[in-house]
């Protein structure tokens, strides 16, 4: 039997965990939160492969899976949750929030804590962001393709704007996440030849020797540097709801 779980400080690196005992504590809470017995798909424990070996650790998993199930009982949905991917988001959310050092941001208004609900409105966030891409436009580095890179940033910035405030803070940053890498991966093909092979080598030198680590987590960990080293080439905050 595994320990009960507790509570790991945010965003404080922790030793790699046991993969047994990290894929069991998850699977748990997955169980517990589910409330009827349940085996994991072979493709939920890749995906707890794949947290753990990119250092999330297991407590924020757990933390994330209950936050998804909460929202799920709060919007009223019965429906029975069929595989570990429904939380992968919230995982994701909850690990970048902790990695910014803003866990504790979202303190409950007081209608939440009466049990009111207060609807999500992240008009003022996306009002920022279709800003920042508009600035971006007018500042376009040299060693790039500017009709190429224009015409990515103004398709970001109206597919930024044409998003629903209300949606709900999950389904905005899976539509913001999306734009992101749609746009990243047009900016980068808007470099010219030098810049494209200096991206490259800045990617594999800040992910250092990545070889032990399976293709899929590789893969993952390169585009994520590559994300960010493309945003910063050009200037340009996170596409998501939680801050630059």
């Amino acid at each position: 039997m595994t320990a009960t779980p507790t509570d790991a400080r945010p965003g404080v690196p922790e030793p790699l965990e046991d993969e047994a005992s990290y894929g069991t504590r998850v699977e748990e809470a997955f169980i517990e939160e589910r409330g009827t017995p349940f085996f994991l798909l072979p493709k939920d424990w890749q995906l707890i492969k794949g947290w753990r070996e990119a250092g999330v650790p297991s407590d924020t998993v757990i933390r994330a899976v209950r936050t998804a199930f909460e929202r799920k009982r709060a919007r009223g949905d019965a429906s029975k949750i069929s595989s570990l991917s429904y939380c992968g988001n919230a995982v994701e959310v909850a690990w970048e929030m902790e990695r910014r050092g803003l866990v504790g941001a979202h303190v409950a208004r007081p209608a939440e804590e009466k049990g009111e609900s207060t609807p999500f409105d992240g008009g003022p966030r996306l009002r920022e962001l279709a800003e920042a891409l508009r600035e971006a436009e007018a500042s376009i580095p040299a060693g790039t393709d500017t009709d190429a890179a224009a015409g990515a940033l103004r398709a970001a910035r109206e597919a930024v704007e044409e998003l629903d405030p209300s949606t709900g803070l999950e389904e905005l940053e899976d539509e913001l996440g999306k734009a992101e890498k749609a746009l990243v991966k047009k900016l980068e093909k808007a470099l010219d030849e030098p810049e494209r092979e200096s991206l490259a080598r800045r990617v594999e030198e800040e992910a250092g020797d990545v070889s032990t680590l399976t293709k899929e987590t590789q893969r993952r960990i390169h585009s994520a540097i590559r994300r960010r080293a493309v945003r910063k080439a050009f200037g340009l905050t996170p596409l998501t709801l939680l801050g630059g």
